[in-house]
């Protein structure tokens, strides 16, 4: 089964906690603090690879998670890191980050061997020796490990092809790409044979190209109809379309530019690209017919319309010379981005802080804050005042005191409050 487009939710690894410790050994009782830093979680990345075609691992299992890191020890020792994971996606693979009501464009991998970090790992918590001071010699507390990302992405496949052969069903595209290139896609008298993107690659000399065979178009396609409204998006990455036409059809003009309508109402973009018009089944045509039918085409005023027999071979030869020589004059297309630029948490200063008044008491917006309460234990006092001590040199509690705060109020950061 192809697959070409799948949902999946992710979670990079939690750090570890730090420790709590105290040197001790035998004639020393009191030794100082030497808890040591909990390991960082797990990094999730993706990888571009060849080796696979379709993202059928990513239709059954649908979460992937990274392994948390270790707390720390006594000793200063450092907590293990969790393992990264990296998921394997085939080349051309296009990533978005779904957020509530959008989705956002974060990767293209439209090479192979690209490695993209897609999801860090929460760092590990400091341990109490990291807090020592001239002023806290003894610190009773450590932090938290923060947690990793969480988020879901959507993959969608488009296949990297030069050439892209595009037509209604039945029309002998597959026979065509059988007849230049080694694959051997399924090939019968009856529409729809080709259910699936076939790939196959054509070699001259020293200069080889990629063949998609698209399956079948019908009218509606761009809406959904048929087969085509799913692997339209395939067309997308290729330098050249080429139109076959069955010639076995009545009105090859009118074939043609049935053709054009769904691409255009699909992508209009797609209009854009060079395209090559060859009419197939020649050799089951009489000249008299082929005479007669082209006076219809050459209206359009084409450049250059192709008689070939995918069967037999005949002006195949002529066709891909043609193809060989555009293509290569021909940039690969690069994927468009068409959509607004999204402003998350990560854009924002992590030192700018607004104070806000709330029923409940005060809530503070910021970054840096934010992070620091996620990795304090707030059942530990020394852990609470240090996150105050944070605030003042921030100058959010000055701000706080402008607002008329008091002793006892309720200041919320984030889900967590502390009382003031």
């Amino acid at each position: 089964m192809f697959y070409d487009e799948a949902k999946i939710k992710i979670k990079a690894g939690d750090g570890g906690n730090g420790v709590v410790s105290f040197f001790r050994t035998k004639g020393i009782t009191h030794g100082g603090p030497d808890g040591g830093d909990g390991g960082n979680g797990g990094d999730i990345y993706l990888e571009s690879t060849n080796s696979e075609n379709t993202l059928s691992d990513y239709i059954h299992q649908k979460e992937f998670e990274a392994p948390n890191g270790e707390p720390g020890s006594k000793q200063r020792c450092h907590g293990k890191e969790g393992d990264d994971i990296i998921l394997k996606v085939p080349v051309g693979t296009v990533v978005f980050k779904l957020l509530d009501d959008k989705e956002v464009f974060l990767f293209d991998l439209n090479k192979a061997g690209v490695k993209v970090l897609l999801a860090k790992g929460g760092k590990g918590g400091f341990g109490n020796a990291h807090f020592t001071s001239s002023t806290r010699q003894s610190p009773k507390f450590a932090e938290l490990g923060s947690p990793g990302e969480e988020f879901a992405i959507r993959l969608e496949l488009q296949l990297i092809a030069d050439v892209g052969l595009v037509g209604f069903p039945n029309c002998g595209k597959s026979t065509l790409l059988a007849r230049v290139t080694s694959a051997r896609p399924k090939i019968a008298n009856y529409p729809f044979t080709t259910i699936v993107p076939n790939l196959g690659v054509v070699v001259r000399g020293k200069s080889s190209l990629v063949l998609a065979d698209i399956p079948g178009l019908i009218e509606g396609a761009s809406q959904g109809k048929g087969l085509g409204h799913e692997f339209l998006r395939h067309i997308k990455r290729t330098r050249l379309i080429v139109h076959i036409i069955d010639g076995l059809e009545d009105d090859w003009a009118a074939r043609y530019k049935e053709i054009k309508k769904e691409l255009g109402q699909f992508d209009k973009t797609i209009l854009d690209k060079k395209e090559l018009v060859a009419i197939n089944k020649i050799d089951a045509i009489s000249k008299e017919e082929i005479k007669e039918k082209l006076k219809k085409i050459k209206k359009l005023k084409l450049k250059k319309i192709y008689l070939i027999s995918a069967v037999s071979g005949e002006g195949v030869k002529e066709l891909f010379d043609d193809v060989f020589e555009i293509a290569s004059k021909t940039p690969v297309p690069k994927y468009e981005v068409d959509q607004e630029k999204v402003f998350t948490f990560e854009d924002i200063d992590p030192n700018f802080f607004e104070v806000r008044k709330v029923k409940s008491g005060f809530r503070v917006y910021c970054k840096k804050l934010d992070y620091i309460a996620t990795r304090t234990n707030f059942d530990n006092d020394e852990a609470v005042e240090r996150l105050r001590d944070v605030m003042k040199k921030l100058g959010i509690a000055k701000a706080m005191e402008k607002q008329g705060i008091n002793l006892g109020d309720v200041v919320w950061i984030g889900e967590k409050k502390i009382e003031w």
